[in-house]
């Protein structure tokens, strides 16, 4: 009977610490490429406290998480990073959808090609008149 009790006792306990465990899982998609999956896209929580990357298909998933607010950053190389603030309720698993974008970069409006010197008019004049 003593068994029986510990037994009990022990399931008991074990359901109710999975009840309390919270998860983030959620999927990154490719907004330059038709919004495909974007693969091995670094995610970070909390100030890289846990990190993990994309899958082959643009999901991820951080299992045992302390139920409250999290900061879920989102990076890949050339593509400009998400922030994101995220509530986990205990025992539940929040879902994230986002898309990444590539960086845009900006070009002066003026700048200065080149110029010619007479040593490179000459030499390309040298150049035209082998090849005839």
């Amino acid at each position: 009977m003593k068994k029986i009790y510990i037994l009990f006792v022990l399931v008991c306990c074990s359901l109710s610490y999975a009840q309390e465990n919270s998860s983030i899982k959620g999927k990154i998609l490719d907004g330059e490429f038709y919004n495909e999956p974007l693969l091995m896209a670094s995610i970070s929580l909390d100030n890289a406290t846990l990190s993990t990357q994309t899958n082959f298909r643009g999901n991820f998933e951080f299992n045992d998480i302390a139920a409250g607010t999290h900061n879920i950053l989102v990076q890949f190389v050339g593509y400009e990073p998400i922030n994101l603030e995220i509530k986990v309720r205990e025992g539940e698993q929040a879902e994230i959808l986002e898309t990444l974008y590539a960086k845009r970069i900006t070009l002066p409006t003026t700048a200065k090609v080149g110029s010619s010197t007479a040593s490179t008019v000459s030499t390309l004049k040298l150049a035209a008149n082998k090849t005839k």
